[in-house]
């Protein structure tokens, strides 16, 4: 019988036209496989065990069908009437939790996915212990009339004996989802039968949507009791599969699982599985200006402690490397490129809501953390998207502040989510840490022998040396154990030094561009200097007093002639770090040296209120004043970026300069900072390390060559401070 429930449920007095129903459907949800996920959440709203995906050829654009099959709990008729097809209904917001699971849609929009997929919908549900089941018909091509209002559009709903719903019908179809020991009945459940498809099904539609479902549910999760599988015809029956994550991802390199409590308290612990190495760390999350960083827990300040807008979290990682997956080969029996595939199909850094997960974060080209843009300033430590299997899990009772976009796809922008991302990137950065930690050591640990290839790096051949060895001293093993270890100790250090050279490749194109930036810059900025000048001198003679503009214009040229003057301030302050070619190191005071390079963060250090201490006294050096304030600077960054981790009023740098002997300087450099765990102390100065969220981790290598290399001294972390932080100890040999 022709029924009307919407006029019943919108009313007279406000009358929408139908398109806003298209809006809810089609331009609400973005794709296809989008709008079968919003089914898919209906039906474990309703308490489905088991559902169905059922495509009926042909799948065409106006012809075929698909038909999205559960065991759920079913809708009787006053259901069907006055919630399923009005939307934005309060019901689900008011039952939050039904029968032990957490309802995930809560706006009413999701059911309405339907009318992207296809132009007809037939509706069949049967509620438990009910002999009848609701039949309802929709024809969405109603609602793409724009001069048709929503309470004229028609659609029909009646009882009727259950056939669809029953043993017989279409609902039997899921008994292959079913394990022997469950029980079922056949009485109840719903089926969706969405005919005349909007679009083609092409390949790569399925493709996107079994990936869609194979991460819809956590794979980290226990949910036994919800299963989902595709029926596809020819040529697309390879798709005919129950969803499920593939097995490549079972079989990680490397692993993180913790959690973030509300209060900012977490708990991280870090695998490395092909060494056993495991590193639990506990702490509380301190927000910094470059994000939020894990202190251990004896450095918290609960008077400024501030809890993450975000809520708490839960976290597993899984990180492969993608140059050696042997490993995932011998379980899996795949090829590397099958393996490969897998990994490029589920990889990304994914958030789940009540086990269910928030679209799009993960999804391909979804780069949300920016890793891959971490990568390509960083390629030897950083982590990209395609290496990392991300579980991040979050409540919608724990974490309100974490909203949905009106679409339902992604989080609402804002300081919750900027948190999120925050934490993540801290967690991604001492897993790169941890990593590449494990990494130095195993290549520490192998042979370095490699075949020899001439040019500038060429290997060192020591096989002549060997091979006489060999003739005369046949019986010498002593001999023959140290020429190998010296042909190891020249391969590793050739390797050493490919990469400062190309570290200083780039430090040799910046300075060129800093050359550029002060040659250019400077003449337009003195023409700045001098018209703001002469303009105002011009209003001074013509009598600024007499005219509000000519005084207006004034104070114009005046803030003029201040930005120019600290433009220029800046000129100088970068000209020591400019690529043309020094001269002789000449006599200059160390003190001044170090003053300036605080000079140059002292914005910084004013805006965190970092009291520092310098040396008051004059040591006469022959140093490159550039190099040195590249040590400095470099030091110093360090120090702000952690300081801003304890509180105000406790956050200090004192510097002390002292000649020890003739030619020798030494410089302290201490800070009031949580320190240098233990665990890290012996690869801080390691070329690309850093645990810091996105650091590049070059300050300290390149500190200690410039000490080291031009000045035969030595950059040294120190085992204690006098302001109980981290200390540094500078020591100069050479050309002072």
């Amino acid at each position: 019988m022709p029924t009307n429930s919407l006029v019943e449920n919108v009313g007279a007095a406000f009358r929408p036209r139908a398109r806003i129903m298209r809006t809810l459907g089609e331009e609400l949800i973005s794709s296809d496989t989008v709008a079968v996920i919003e089914l898919v959440k209906n039906a474990y709203d309703a308490n489905a065990k088991v559902m169905l995906i059922r495509f009926v050829p042909p799948l065409v654009e106006g012809s075929g069908a698909i038909e999205v099959i559960d065991n759920g709990s079913g809708m009787d008729i006053g259901t069907v009437r006055g919630a399923w097809m009005e939307p934005a209904t309060p019901s689900k917001r008011k039952t939050k939790i039904n029968e032990g699971r957490r309802v995930l849609g809560e706006k009413g929009i999701g059911r309405f996915a339907a009318s992207r997929l296809a132009t007809a919908l037939d509706l069949f549900s049967r509620v438990e212990g009910n002999k009848e089941e609701v039949h309802a018909f929709f024809d969405w091509s109603q609602f793409e009339n724009d001069n048709t209002y929503l309470d004229e559009v028609m659609f029909l709903v009646a009882p009727r004996p259950a056939t669809e719903i029953s043993a017989k019908g279409a609902v039997n179809l899921l008994l292959p989802l079913l394990r022997a020991t469950d029980h079922y009945d056949c009485s109840h459940g719903t089926l969706l039968r969405l005919s005349n498809l909007r679009r083609e099904w092409t390949r790569k539609n399925f493709e996107d949507l079994r990936r869609g479902l194979s991460r819809l549910v956590s794979p980290f999760a226990s949910l036994e009791d919800f299963r989902i599988r595709i029926e596809a015809p020819e040529p697309f029956s390879d798709f005919s599969t129950e969803i499920r994550p593939p097995e490549a991802i079972d079989y990680p390199h490397y692993t993180v699982d913790g959690e973030v409590n509300a209060d900012g308290t977490c708990t991280f612990t870090y695998d490395v599985l092909a060494t056993g190495r495991k590193e639990v760390r506990s702490g509380t999350l301190v927000k910094t200006s470059a994000g939020w960083v894990v202190l251990d827990l004896a450095h918290e300040k609960k008077e400024e402690k501030i809890a993450p807008r975000c809520g708490p979290l839960t976290v597993h990682l899984r990180i492969w490397d993608r140059d050696d997956l042997g490993n995932v080969v011998q379980k899996t029996g795949a090829t590397i490129s099958s393996v490969r595939h897998d990994l490029d199909a589920f990889a990304g850094v994914n958030i789940y809501r009540d086990n269910f997960r928030v679209m799009p974060y993960g999804e391909p080209n979804n780069d949300w953390l920016r890793l891959d843009m971490r990568r390509v300033q960083n390629p030897s430590v950083r982590l990209s998207n395609n290496q990392i299997v991300g579980y991040v899990g979050i409540t919608a009772d724990g974490n309100p502040e974490l909203q949905d976009q009106s679409n339902r796809e992604g989080l609402r922008e804002g300081d919750a989510l900027t948190d999120l991302q925050e934490i993540l990137l801290s967690v991604l950065s001492q897993m790169e840490a941890v990593r590449k930690i494990s990494r130095r050591k195993t290549k520490d640990s192998s042979s370095t022998d490699t075949p020899s290839t001439g040019g500038l790096f060429a290997d060192v051949d020591l096989a002549p040396l060997r091979s006489h060895l060999a003739l005369t001293h046949p019986s010498d093993k002593t001999a023959t154990n140290l020429v190998d270890e010296a042909e190891r100790s020249f391969a590793k250090q050739i390797e050493e030094i490919k990469a400062v050279v190309a570290r200083y490749h780039g430090l040799a194109t910046l300075g060129k561009l800093i050359d550029v930036v002060l040659h250019d810059g400077r003449q337009p900025l003195a023409k700045v200097v001098s018209e703001a000048t002469l303009g105002a001198e011009d209003i001074a003679e013509s009598g600024e007093d007499e005219s509000p503009l000519l005084a207006k214009l004034q104070r114009r040229f005046d803030i003029l002639r201040r930005q120019a003057d600290a433009l220029g301030t800046v000129f100088r302050r970068i000209e020591p770090f400019a690529g043309r070619k020094r001269g002789r190191p000449s006599q200059l005071y160390l003190e001044k040296i170090i003053s300036s390079a605080f000079e140059l963060m002292s914005t910084r250090i004013e805006d965190l209120g970092i009291s520092v201490l310098l040396p008051t006294t004059e040591t006469l050096v022959r140093v490159d004043q550039a190099e040195i304030q590249e040590v400095f600077v470099n030091l110093l960054e360090n120090s702000i970026f952690w300081l801003e981790t304890v509180p105000k009023g406790k956050r200090r740098i004192a510097v002390d300069v002292k000649r020890t002997a003739e030619e020798h300087v030494e410089v302290i450099f201490a800070d009031s900072g949580p320190g240098v765990p233990d665990h890290i102390k012996q690869v801080i100065f390691d070329p690309y390390f850093s645990t810091k969220p996105n650091g590049v981790g070059l300050g300290l290598a390149i500190s200690g060559e410039i000490v080291s290399d031009f000045y035969g001294g030595q950059l040294e972390l120190m085992d204690s401070s006098k302001l109980g932080g981290a200390a540094f100890r500078i020591t100069l040999k050479k050309r002072v």
